[in-house]
């Protein structure tokens, strides 16, 4: 996020009707402006503005999440690294940057980076190893491969 992207964000406060609009969005990311503005009893116009300022604003984001194992990855991996010390932003950048990779956090705790990895079948996993021993500054890892998914749905709430 560049510094007038942080400004901008930072400038949109949210309202009660801003949150009733991101909890519509958060059920169905595809109701229209018209359906929204119906069922909190606003204007169309309004409804649509708000929507738009949240974009803009990068407050929210609407996406599509499709289902891994039928795009032919059907397999994850949750990997937890330990990185040498003034390296952990490099490379988390370097690993966000994998197309195997959806999701990298820098932890505090027992370790500093934690990533999830996509895969179809072992031969992949091994070529993603291969990318991740080439990462300068990673002293180790431990990996997890995830055997069954129950659950892949992240709530936020608003204070």
């Amino acid at each position: 996020m560049t510094q007038s992207d942080q400004s901008l964000s930072t400038a949109v406060s949210l309202d009660n009707l801003d949150r009733e609009i991101i909890g519509l969005l958060k059920v169905d990311g595809r109701i229209s402006y018209k359906d929204i503005a119906k069922q909190l009893d606003v204007p169309d116009a309004t409804a649509r503005y708000r929507v738009q300022r949240l974009l803009q604003s990068d407050l929210i984001q609407i996406q599509a999440w499709p289902n891994p194992k039928y795009f032919g990855v059907p397999h994850v991996a949750i990997v937890q690294l330990f990185i040498e010390n003034g390296c952990i932003e490099p490379v988390a950048e370097q690993l966000a940057a994998i197309d195997e990779v959806q999701f990298v956090a820098i932890t505090a705790g027992r370790h500093n980076i934690v990533i999830d990895v996509y895969f179809g079948d072992h031969k992949e996993l091994l070529e993603f190893y291969a990318k991740l021993n080439s990462i300068t500054g990673i002293m180790r890892y431990e990996t997890q491969i995830v055997i069954k998914l129950l659950k892949a749905k992240y709530k936020y709430t608003f204070s």
